[in-house]
């Protein structure tokens, strides 16, 4: 046993090490990895919707399948929007996220955690729950969607 924790401890500052060698990610790099977030995001939101809404079946494992990936791609936003990814592509991201860093923060947040809320309910079945949870999420997107990103 104090051996395997031994080599555990040696691993984990072995990759601590190469982390902190690792070169930082271009700009161009963040921005395509940012927009693959919020492509997971759409793709997994855009059928959920459609089942609250009635336009599709109620598919409880689908639905619970994707809150997962949605509070998924929510927690890895916060590396996406790193000091310098303003630039470098083609992007919808306004200069008011770096500018209000605190508030983009804060939108961000609200959105994690509506996000883990849907997952959450999701996984307990309740379904006016989890369309109540799905709301949240949906105005926890507008909140920042209005304010830091271009239309």
């Amino acid at each position: 046993m104090r051996k395997t924790l031994s080599f555990l401890v040696a691993l984990s500052l072995v990759g601590a090490t190469a982390a902190a060698q690792a070169p930082a990610p271009k700009p161009e790099q963040v921005i395509g990895y940012r927009q693959s977030l919020f492509k997971t995001v759409a793709w997994n939101f855009v059928p959920m919707g459609a089942m609250v809404k009635g336009s599709k079946p109620w598919d409880a494992v689908e639905f619970k399948r994707r809150s997962i990936a949605v509070a998924f791609a929510a927690v890895q936003l916060e590396e996406a929007f790193t000091a310098g990814s303003d630039k470098g592509a083609v992007t919808d991201a306004l200069p008011e996220i770096w500018q209000q860093p605190q508030d983009f923060t804060t939108k961000l947040k609200a959105f994690q955690r509506t996000s883990n809320a849907l997952r959450l309910a999701a996984a307990g079945g309740d379904q006016d729950r989890i369309k109540a949870a799905f709301g949240e999420v949906r105005q926890a997107c507008s909140n920042c969607h209005d304010k830091f990103r271009a239309e």
